[in-house]
């Protein structure tokens, strides 16, 4: 008899948590994950069924109901003592409970063998046993673990460097300093678009308006993220990268989910990476890596086998890889996103963050529709002060004492704006908070930030400063300090130039050594073994009294922060040029490695400290350098560009023109547009400009863009940045009124991302709430739901209109303070007021609001409860949709829910499937009741508990039989959603396999195309499936050949049978199947010249979306031979904006360069010839990401 293990499973999960709550069993669980008892019921079963075939053959169920109720029942007692430390199961105790629960079950007498009863249930106690035994140790052990981890990443290095208090003689912690940061997501991510949304008419205009906007929000509800759990989050130097991933480890090891928005109860392992040390040992994965840190580094105590793997296999680790750019040899980097792919592909369902400067990381790493991309964004004024109050706060004892602290460096920011701007950056925010305690007066520059932060650093915070009271050294003085780290910065970082795959950041201990002795052997002519000695001295002395140099595991050393390294690295260069007075030695460094991403922050700083005239030179010599492609690709322009951002005092002076041709240069590459010179070069104008803010050249660059006559989208956003804010917003004001739908679209979505900087914004867009146009007040809602942050001004004002005369401007401001992610105190009662509205709008725009804010209090729920018996049955749905979003699974939440599902009103019943589907409760009542929908005589409340019962996962047999019978429904919209519950509940038994056959069959088209969709998500590639579907290809209805032959693809099938009927599809009259059998022949991995020359003839498809689909193909079957790379290129010609803003060629060409070399000298040539065209920017986009990415 088998016995089916998964339903089994099912059965013992929901049978287990009602159990264990019923006897008290919460001690236990803090050391015993639930599902640790089914697992190892499961595993028990299986050893004993091996040795001692217990059952009978019976009817589906019934001995997996049996099993369920014993175990679950007259058994756990006497299972549960394990979790006591009170031993093994006793067998006979377990026969007997076996005997009285057979006693009690009619349908299992009979059924199993007496006489192998005492065998099977011994080796199931031992087994049992074992494997319980092995789970406890593991939990055992993770309390070590997360003791060591909270130990080892909690000392505060907020941005990277560990602080000692001079007040208090202790490293802070990282909770007591921390300031979540926000995230953007990345603009620059790939849309792709399927088939459906084309045929949709989906408004491309608009696509491309969203594509490009990102959401923006705190970088804690990543966490969060139904898109996806995997994402790369790029952060400039400073920004705060391994601080956020440090901040979710300690989080979770010191058992606080709850700060990172999940349940206090939620059991995840932080496994955090740096991947600098990771790639340094290439004959180790990612596991062994993992280990060996906790174990050697971290002194975790020796952890039990499958530790590690305990967590991932069941989706309860979070994956955190830090420093992806700090790999510098970029063959090597490639090699460490290899092995990152595969370890996260073989434990898909774990969060994953992987950490990267931009400078440092290409588009072609980490696929953007697997892997969510955003950036981390600077703190902007309210972050900042809030950083302020945490770090006095925690420093300072005296609460008097730190107000005025915190006055006085806030006094100080404000009297700076370029400091204030520069203070948005983590890292320079803290050294800004360092040197503040010594200097009243802050410097502008950034190089001048951390030059002081060194000097802060290397004087101990010694009152006196002399390091002769602190130390044992016997020659060195304080300036031989300073020298020493700027030759050792120089050191570690050209051998990131060299053959060494470690080189750049790291540095092993006995390197260290030899390089200190032998310049202190010279420097202070001392004998070698005296020399030897200092050198260990300065060793340690740099790493306990400064912070400036970390181990960074057994025997390597790094910077506690790369920017130090950075900045040292430059003062060595420039003290070699001084000591030899000549400028040249600066200006081969520049040469050297101008476009090179591990040189780049180092050549700025370098620049930025020469005195005006030698920094004119450099950047004339930089503009003068004709790098590679210069002419299209402007690289040498952009770096100008940033030294100028550098702010060097006097450069205007000295080289006036040289200010005018760069800014003059860049201004005409914004004028020229997006597309001639590219998105990718334009982002970079667009930035680089910006980036002039507070600047001697602010207002030069201004000038020139009005001149130039810059677009009227560009230029408020430009005036934004460079000191015309409200001329900008007065202008945006007037078009939030224009009649035109696309004007005051964009006009709210700009005065958002003003956020709440301005009053004159607020107060306008509250002004808007109230309007007597509809679309003047939606564009209000819009804009004041998108506000970066919600101030106090803000939510006050929004409060005060709950209580408006007009239900209009309530409904309104409970929309927009539901959209705002404010879950204070004051807006939850506020909102719960409005629940009690007269106006049944406003309380289903409250209702709909608590939804939105992921609050899930007592209060919140019990008030929700009380709108499911409202009169209105739009609110009933709302309060029914708010209680699904926010995840309370309670037995309240559930029989309320339950009870909605019996509602005269169909709407709520649907409602009330569809939260039942999002709350993830399995329970037999929950089953049974949707079970009973699924025979409701309203067809859409049939097809929302379809929904639901797929999205629920249990693959009972009743849940199975019920879906198989909707199968049949009068109503082809309830057939189409059994189908995809079943492809969702993953069965794929010959049962559902044949039922589905059969639906390939159905009389209605979308039954059969849904039909073919649900086979290829099930996997199932069998000679019938393969078969049928390609019958379906031959299907009367386009839009069941094109789910035919998307099925095709997606089963992997690459047969001769499969691609001719394939390729015949290439040639279909209608354009949706000829896209989709593009799109199918691309996931097939054929690339035989018949399919090539096929897919070349599709790139002249009269249809733009085929042509798409073609180009996507080809680019995945990696041919780059000669006549594929000149069809793609022609197709960078396309008229079409579908093809050239999604620029499905352009991706093509850049996978295939990574293939081949004949690449890029093509598209180069291309552009050659196309430089005068309209178009020529889609083939820059090709040559800019493949330089990036071959590392040119």
């Amino acid at each position: 008899m088998i016995i089916e293990m998964g339903t089994l499973g099912l059965k013992l999960a929901q049978a287990i948590g009602p159990k264990l709550a019923e006897i008290g069993f919460k001690e236990a669980m803090k050391k015993f994950n639930p599902s640790d008892f089914e697992k190892a019921c499961i595993f028990g079963i299986k050893t004993a069924d091996k040795t001692h075939e217990l059952f009978y053959p019976c009817a589906q169920g019934v001995v997996e109901d049996f099993l369920k109720t014993f175990l679950a029942g007259a058994a756990f007692s006497e299972l549960l003592k394990p979790f006591n430390n009170l031993g093994t199961p006793q067998v006979e105790f377990l026969v007997a409970a076996f005997n009285a629960t057979v006693a009690e079950n009619k349908r299992i007498q009979d059924r199993f063998m007496p006489e192998k009863l005492e065998g099977w249930l011994d080796v199931f106690a031992r087994t049992y046993f074992e494997k319980t035994n092995c789970y406890l140790s593991f939990q055992v052990a993770k309390a070590d673990y997360f003791k060591q981890v909270a130990n080892w990443f909690d000392d505060v290095k907020f941005a990277g460097i560990a602080v000692e208090g001079q007040e208090i003689e202790k490293s802070e912690k990282l909770a007591q300093i921390f300031v979540m940061p926000d995230v953007l997501e990345d603009v620059n991510t790939h849309i792709s678009l399927d088939i459906e949304e084309l045929e949709a008419g989906k408004n491309l205009q608009l696509l491309q308006r969203e594509s490009r906007s990102g959401r923006k929000f705190l970088a804690s509800q990543l966490l969060n993220q139904n898109r996806s759990h995997k994402f790369v989050l790029l952060g400039a130097p400073g920004s705060g990268k391994t601080t956020l991933l440090s901040f979710f480890a300690v989080m979770l090891a010191q058992n606080y989910p709850e700060k990172l928005g999940w349940d206090a109860e939620r059991d995840c392992l932080p496994i955090l990476i740096k991947i600098r040390d990771f790639a340094r040992l290439s004959d180790i994965n990612l596991l062994d890596y993992a280990r060996q840190f906790a174990e050697k580094t971290m002194s975790v105590k020796r952890l039990p086998e499958g530790f590690f793997e305990y967590w991932l296999a069941d989706g309860r680790a979070m994956i955190l890889l830090d420093g992806l750019d700090e790999v510098v040899e970029e063959s090597k980097r490639y090699a460490v996103v290899q092995q990152i792919e595969n370890f996260l592909g073989q434990y898909h369902q774990n969060l994953a963050i992987i950490t990267s400067r931009p400078a440092g990381y290409k588009r072609d790493f980490f696929n953007s529709s697997e892997f969510e991309h955003y950036q981390l964004q600077l703190l902007d004024d309210a972050k900042v002060d809030e950083f302020i109050d945490h770090w006095y706060d925690s420093r300072v004892r005296d609460p008097a004492e730190a107000q005025r602290r915190k006055d006085s460096i806030t006094k100080a920011l404000n009297e700076n704006d370029r400091i204030k701007l520069l203070a948005r950056n983590p890292l320079l925010l803290t050294i800004i908070a360092l040197i503040h305690r010594y200097q009243a007066v802050l410097p502008r520059a950034r190089h001048k930030l951390y030059e002081k932060a060194v000097e802060t650093l290397l004087k101990c915070w010694d009152a006196n400063k002399k390091i002769t009271e602190q130390s044992s050294f016997k020659c060195l003085d304080a300036d031989d300090l300073r020298r020493l780290m700027e030759i050792l910065a120089y050191w570690i970082h050209t051998q990131g130039s060299t053959d060494n795959p470690e080189g750049g950041t790291l540095i092993a201990k006995d390197d260290l050594l030899e390089q200190l002795t032998q310049n202190i052997k010279t420097k202070k002519e001392v004998d070698l073994s005296k020399a030897r000695q200092e050198a260990r001295r300065f060793v340690n002395f740099i790493q306990q009294r400064t912070g400036l140099l970390n181990e960074q595991g057994q025997d390597l050393y790094a910077f506690v922060h790369k920017t130090f390294q950075e900045y040292l690295c430059a003062q060595e260069i420039g003290y070699q040029a001084d000591d030899e007075d000549d400028f040249e030695i600066v200006l081969n460094h520049i040469r050297e490695n101008l476009h090179d991403a591990h040189w780049r922050e180092v050549l700025l700083l370098l620049i930025a400290q020469q005195k005006p005239k030698k920094a004119a030179k450099a950047m004339r010599a930089i503009l003068a350098a004709n790098s590679e492609y210069e002419e299209w690709l402007h690289r040498d322009l952009f770096f100008a560009g940033s030294c100028l951002a550098e702010n060097i005092k006097e450069l205007k002076v000295v080289d006036s023109s040289l200010t005018v041709e760069i800014l003059e240069k860049l201004v005409e590459l914004e004028v020229r547009g997006e597309k001639q010179v590219g998105d990718r070069v334009r982002s970079q104008v667009f930035q680089i400009l910006c980036s002039m803010n507070e600047t001697e050249f602010e207002v030069q660059t201004l000038q020139l863009l009005k001149a130039k006559g810059v677009d009227g989208n560009r230029l408020w956003r430009y005036q934004a940045e460079l000191g015309e804010k409200e001329a900008a917003i007065s202008s945006l004001l007037l078009r939030l009124e224009d009649g035109n739908e696309n004007v005051h679209f964009s006009a709210a979505f700009a005065l958002s991302r003003f956020g709440n900087a301005s009053e004159t914004v607020i107060s306008a867009l509250l002004l808007g709430l109230e309007d007597g146009n509809e679309w003047v007040r939606a564009r209000a809602v819009f804009a004041l739901s998108r506000l970066e942050n919600a101030s106090e001004a803000v939510i006050s004002a929004l409060l005060l209109r709950l209580e408006n005369g007009d239900n209009t401007v309530r409904r309104l401001a409970a929309k927009a303070l539901g959209n705002l992610g404010n879950a204070s105190e004051v807006v939850i009662s506020a909102l719960l007021l409005r629940l009690e509205d007269g106006d049944q709008n406003v309380r289903i725009s409250a209702a709909q609001a608590l939804g939105n804010l992921e609050n899930a209090s007592e209060a919140v729920i019990s008030a929700l409860l009380l709108r499911l018996e409202d009169g209105d049955q739009n609110v009933r749905i709302s309060a029914a949709q708010a209680l699904g979003n926010l995840e309370n699974a309670s037995e309240a939440v559930i029989s309320a829910l339950l009870l909605r599902l019996e509602d005269g009103d169909q709407n709520v019943r649907i409602s009330a499937a569809q939260a039942l589907g999002n709350l993830e409760n399995a329970s037999e009542a929950v089953i049974s009741a949707l079970l009973l929908r699924l025979e409701d005589g309203d067809q859409n409340v049939r097809i929302s508990a379809a929904q639901a019962l797929g999205n629920l996962e249990n693959a009972s047999e009743a849940v199975i039989s019920a879906l198989l019978l909707r199968l049949e429904d009068g109503d082809q919209n309830v057939r189409i959603s059994a189908a995809q519950a079943l492809s969702r509940l993953g069965n794929g038994s010959e049962s559902v396999i044949s039922a589905l056959l059969l639906r390939l069959e159905d009389g209605d088209n979308t039954v059969r195309g849904s039909a073919a969709q649900a086979l290829s998500r099930l996997e199932n590639a069998s000679e019938a499936v393969i078969s049928a579907l390609l019958l379906r290809l031959e299907d009367g209805d386009d839009s069941v050949r094109g789910s035919a032959a998307k099925a095709l693809g997606n089963l992997g099938n690459a047969s001769e049978s499969v691609i001719s009927a394939l390729l015949l599809r290439l040639e279909d009259e209608d354009n949706s199947v000829r896209y989709s059998a593009a799109f199918a022949l691309g996931r097939l991995g054929n690339a035989s010249e018949t399919l090539i020359n096929a897919l070349l003839l599709s790139l002249e498809d009269e249809d733009n979306s085929v042509r798409y689909s073609a180009a996507s193909a080809l680019g995945n079957l990696g041919n780059a031979s000669e006549s594929v790379i000149s069809a793609l290129l022609l197709c960078l010609e396309d008229r079409d904006d579908f093809v050239v803003h999604y620029s499905a060629a352009a991706e093509a060409l850049g996978k295939l360069g990574l293939k081949s070399s004949d690449v890029l000298p093509a598209v180069a040539q291309w552009i050659d010839r196309h430089q005068d065209t309209a178009y020529v920017g889609s083939g820059i986009d090709v040559l800019c990401d493949l330089v990036a990415s071959q590392g040119n």
